[in-house]
């Protein structure tokens, strides 16, 4: 498993990369790109999609002068994106017909991107508001023992990070089975035998979880 966690820069900086980008992706995510009606959202985006060829070429799992535009992909119900039919192909004869997944990720102040042979799945998330420990909310997504953990934390601060921690081990979780968000299993999601490790780490800003399926 590769992965690449990049923070989101200035407004200067995003604007040049989607200058750059847009006339450079796929057709599809382009046009996801330009759904976007704020410039983060079409930065994350594209950029997301350039760190996902860049980890593939650099792992050797693409030849190095494989054109970003030759990425392409499908998005199944839950808006999953996998690889196109011939990208898959090229993928499996250079990996010994193994297939290629991968997991793309951001918030407001990071891009996270994950490869594996085997289903990954990759979460970021910026460190939760105090709003997020309301009680109502945390019956919604997390069980008696996740709350317990969270409650136990030495001040707001720290709480926050324990959310936003188990937060993104569901949703790399959930990335990873591909079933799509089910608020109603999502309290007790961690507790299920699902054949994926989890590992979680944290900076100043963001948690981040990813999904990997066990050896």
């Amino acid at each position: 498993m590769f992965y690449k966690v990049e923070d989101i820069p200035d407004e200067q900086t995003m604007q040049a990369v989607v200058a750059e980008l847009l006339p450079l992706v796929p057709f599809a995510r382009r046009e996801k790109a330009l759904r976007y009606r704020h410039l983060h959202g079409q930065y994350c985006c594209l950029r997301a999609w350039a760190m996902l060829h860049e980890l593939l070429i650099a792992h050797s799992f693409l030849p190095a002068q494989f054109p970003l535009s030759d990425l392409t992909y499908t998005e199944d119900a839950y808006g999953k994106p996998y690889f196109s039919a011939a990208v898959f192909a090229l993928l499996a004869q250079r990996s010994f017909s193994v297939a290629v997944c991968f997991s793309l990720s951001h918030t407001k102040c990071a891009i996270a991107v994950a490869i594996d042979r085997r289903p990954v799945g990759i979460d970021v998330e910026s460190l939760a508001s105090a709003r997020r420990l309301e009680p109502v909310f945390l019956d919604r997504t997390m069980n008696a023992d996740e709350q317990a953990r969270i409650r136990k934390a030495a001040d707001s601060e720290s709480a926050c990070l324990t959310f936003t921690e188990l937060w993104t081990r569901k949703e790399a979780l959930v990335k990873a089975l591909g079933t799509g968000l089910n608020i109603n299993t999502l309290p007790d999601l961690l507790g299920r035998q699902t054949g994926f490790d989890l590992r979680t780490f944290h900076t100043a800003s963001y948690a981040c979880s990813i999904a990997v399926t066990e050896m």
